[in-house]
C-alpha cells in the first residue's frame, strides 16, 4: 500500500523547496560573541571602553552593554553604542575605574532578529 505517490514534477518541486528552505536557514546565521576588549576573565590597566566584536552585523536600538562594580551597582553612565562603519562592533566607553572586578552584561540583537546575551568580568589593576 502506498501512502504518498509523487508524479516527477511534484517531486522535483517538492526537493527544490526542501533545498531552498536549507540554504537560507543557513544564510541567516545568528550574531555570537567573537572577542572581547578587556578578555574575559584578564587583568587590566584601567580600560577606556569595553568592545565586543560579534560575528554579525547588529540592530543598534536593540543591542547595548552594561558594567557594574562588585557590588553590582552600575559603573558608567554612558550608553553603549554599535559602530557606524562595522555593525558587528558595539563599545561602552567607561570612566576611569579604580581597581577591584567589574561585570559586564551584554545583549545583542542581530539583523536577523535573534536576540541572544552574555556575561564576563574582568579585574581592573
Amino acid at each position: 500500500m502506498k501512502l504518498f505517490h509523487f508524479s516527477r514534477p511534484a517531486l522535483c518541486a517538492l526537493m527544490f523547496g526542501a533545498a531552498a528552505l536549507v540554504a537560507t536557514s543557513t544564510a541567516f546565521a545568528h550574531a555570537h560573541l567573537a572577542s572581547s576588549e578587556p578578555a574575559a576573565n584578564t587583568e587590566v590597566v584601567a580600560p577606556a571602553a569595553v568592545t565586543i566584536h560579534f560575528t554579525e552585523p547588529l540592530e543598534p536600538a536593540f543591542s547595548k552593554i552594561t558594567l557594574a562594580d562588585a557590588g553590582g551597582k552600575p559603573a558608567t553612565a554612558a550608553a553603549s553604542e554599535v559602530d557606524q562603519q562595522d555593525a558587528r562592533l558595539m563599545r561602552l566607553p567607561l570612566p576611569q575605574l579604580s581597581a577591584g572586578r567589574y561585570a559586564v552584561h551584554w545583549i545583542a540583537v542581530a539583523t536577523d532578529g535573534h536576540r541572544i546575551q552574555g556575561n564576563f568580568a574582568f579585574n581592573v589593576k
